[in-house]
């Protein structure tokens, strides 16, 4: 199988992530284009994650991804599937442009907070902001296995805090600071930020703590907290299920192959009060406690890490093509 993936410059989780594990599945056979150097080689503008910082987690070109003569390749049906994400269709238009009655197997990503709107047509688009009721393929964040591993390097630091909540507020998730106030003024022993992003700058807060702080502060916490952001999908909630702490999560109505399922994997909660009630049955330990960590891990790591995505993702773009 050969997939030609038509990239944009700025950093997406869903379609990078997405790449991240066709990737280390096909190898080779996976030819981004144009070649999407921040996942090689970093970027340090300040206004991106820091995962984008150092990319340890994205697999070497080494010169074997041949990115020459793509319209020709493509002329040619050399490539099974087109996958573009959703800031490169301009790109993907110029290119058809060029094609005229071509037919291609089209497969657009749709990773942003808020779902484009696009009417169904000869293509497939997966959409990472959906309940599971519209057209498109859910397709949700995931996690690179080197991420998971890096995290998990800290898993048996002591227990300093008590739930643990690291992140941002912006204009689409005031909710959040609203939240974490009422969270802190019950449990004082708790490691809580919600720093403001700055909307005239594009940055990430000055306040935000390094990658590797960030995941060490986690793993000392007994319960870590997952809040909507601007989406409901945020790169916190995977990262939180690799943690070696209870994740809790507030109940959003998105869809999810192969969900946690709740009580078993992950702790949800749909108010403050409920969060105090399931936190105050958790916070001193137990074997329960200990076994939904366990199974939390376990679950992300048999059904969420980029590798497994992308096995969902080809299953799926199949069975809609064949269709």
């Amino acid at each position: 199988m050969n997939i030609l993936f038509l990239t944009h410059s700025s950093p997406n989780y869903v379609p990078d992530f997405l790449l991240h594990g066709l990737r280390k599945l096909l190898e080779e056979k996976v030819v981004d284009y144009p070649k999407k150097e921040g996942l090689y080689s970093g970027l340090q503008d300040g206004k991106h994650p820091e995962i984008y910082y150092d990319p340890f987690w994205f697999p070497a070109d080494n010169g074997k991804i041949d990115r020459d003569d793509i319209e020709n390749r493509l002329k040619n049906h050399y490539f099974d599937y087109v996958i573009c994400d959703i800031h490169a269709l301009s790109l993907f238009n110029s290119m058809l442009d060029k094609l005229p009655g071509i037919q291609l197997k089209l497969v657009i990503i749709d990773g942003e907070d808020f779902p484009a709107k696009i009417n169904p047509g000869s293509f497939v688009i997966c959409r990472r902001e959906t309940n599971g009721t519209d057209y498109s393929i859910p397709l949700p964040m995931s996690l690179p296995e080197e991420i998971f591993n890096r995290i998990s390097s800290y898993k048996d630091n002591p227990k300093s805090y008590s739930i643990g909540f690291l992140g941002s507020v912006g204009k689409h998730s005031e909710s959040r600071y609203t939240l974490i106030e009422e969270i802190a003024s019950y449990y004082p022993d708790s490691l809580l930020q919600a720093a403001p992003v700055s909307e005239t700058e594009g940055k990430h807060p000055d306040e935000r703590v390094g990658l590797d702080s960030y995941y060490d502060n986690l793993q000392r916490c007994r319960a870590v907290l997952t809040l909507r952001g601007a989406g409901y999908d945020t790169l916190r909630f995977w990262e939180n299920a690799a943690c070696n702490a209870l994740h809790v999560s507030e109940t959003m109505p998105l869809f999810i192959p192969d969900d946690f399922e709740d009580k078993r994997d992950i702790i949800r909660f749909s108010d403050i009060d409920q969060l105090r009630k399931v936190i105050d049955s958790h916070l001193s330990g137990s074997e329960e406690t200990d076994q939904i960590i366990k199974s939390s891990n376990q679950h992300l790591k048999n059904y969420h890490l980029t590798t497994k995505r992308a096995i969902y993702f080809l299953d799926r773009i199949k069975r809609a093509f064949d269709n």
